[in-house]
């Protein structure tokens, strides 16, 4: 039998903007109707996707190819940033960074052309959106809702794989021609020891902008778990309030039964007393 919160989030999150409010609400209503209360519950606190969130899951949809190239860049990202933190070169980093912001691109390139809200994205909402994509390489939560089509709200930040995908990772510069044995291992040493420098910057520079990032992620945890919070008391006073409904509803259809009830004894009352009076002018005249 099929999961009911996952066929409920699965329509809703393909929907235009405008319309996921209603349409979840009259889903968590139907799930109601339907005795299935834990799942209309779930279903009543899904939460609304930004408009980048919305694009990126209509990106999911509808260009899955330049999806899928987008997660292949990031995970060749990722292994590149690793193998470049472990000292073993910068050129594939260089060349796996490229990939992934041509993938970003061509995402971005597609965005532009969708319409969250009715309208095309803003300028702002698209920053937000190539924000959300390059966050795949970094963040794992990120990827699984862009895989799945379920992005709800904005990454924060690309974080260290960003800030090394963006970095000035110098290439080596071309030797001039040696003259002699002494002249070359000089040379090599010097571009070896640049190297080092390079590298030892971009893996400092990573470790700050991670623990930046982290701190950030921490407090925007916490504003969500607060706002979580809030969202569930007002789900359960709307409960709450629907449950006082219903009872309103299922007394003011008892009262008019008793009313159409009452209304039926009344007429029949009427027709009693209009023959009894019959009955009794026929009787006084007859003893006239």
């Amino acid at each position: 039998m099929a999961d009911p919160v996952e066929e409920a989030a699965g329509r809703l999150y393909g929907l235009p903007l405008e319309d996921f409010t209603r349409e979840r609400d009259a889903a968590a209503r139907e799930l109601r109707k339907a005795k299935e209360r834990d799942a209309a519950a779930v279903v009543a606190k899904l939460p609304k996707p930004s408009q980048a969130a919305w694009a990126a899951n209509a990106l999911a949809r509808e260009h899955r190819d330049l999806v899928d190239d987008l997660l292949a860049a990031a995970d060749e990202l990722r292994a590149a940033q690793e193998a470049a933190v472990a000292g073993k070169g910068a050129e594939a980093l260089r060349e796996a960074a490229g990939e992934e912001r041509a993938a970003v691109d061509a995402l971005m390139n597609a965005a532009k052309e969708l319409k969250p809200g009715g309208r095309k994205p803003s300028t702002a909402t698209l920053e937000k959106l190539r924000t959300t994509l390059e966050a795949v390489a970094t963040d794992d939560a990120v990827r699984a809702a862009l895989e799945a089509g379920r992005v709800i709200e904005d990454a924060e930040g690309g974080g260290a794989w960003g800030l090394l995908a963006g970095a000035d990772v110098a290439p080596a510069k071309p030797r001039s021609k040696p003259r002699g044995k002494r002249t070359a291992r000089r040379k090599e040493g010097e571009e070896s020891e640049r190297e080092r420098r390079d590298r030892e910057a971009a893996i400092e520079a990573a470790r700050e902008e991670r623990a930046r990032l982290e701190t950030e992620l921490r407090e925007a945890r916490a504003e969500r778990r607060s706002r979580e919070r809030e969202l569930e008391r007002a789900e359960k006073a709307a409960d709450r309030a629907a449950g006082r409904l219903e009872q309103a509803l299922a007394a003011a259809e008892e009262a008019r039964e008793q009313a159409d009830e009452a209304k039926t004894e009344l007429e029949a009352a009427r027709e009693a007393a209009s023959e009894a009076r019959d009955t009794v002018a026929r009787l006084e005249e007859q003893l006239d």
